[in-house]
């Protein structure tokens, strides 16, 4: 299991297909912000991710905010 300085999913990614851990736990991203999975997930393209009803509504801004950072970081 791998704790502590995670942040970005990315982060958690790059630990998880080295194989240094099995499991990544993240806490204190979750303290500052209760959608930190879903709004990672969002920067790194996820799609699919089920989100929670009251949210939904603002599911599709989210995606189209992240994908024009991307934009912005590519550019």
């Amino acid at each position: 299991m791998a704790v502590g300085n995670i942040y970005e999913a990315d982060h958690a990614n790059s630990i998880l297909m080295a194989g240094r851990a099995d499991l990544v736990c993240v806490g204190r991203p979750h303290l500052a912000d209760p959608y930190w999975a879903l709004h990672e997930a969002t920067k790194i393209g996820d799609r699919f991710g089920a989100w929670p009803l009251p949210y939904q509504a603002g599911r599709d801004q989210s995606w189209r905010l992240a994908d024009r950072d991307a934009e912005v970081i590519r550019a």
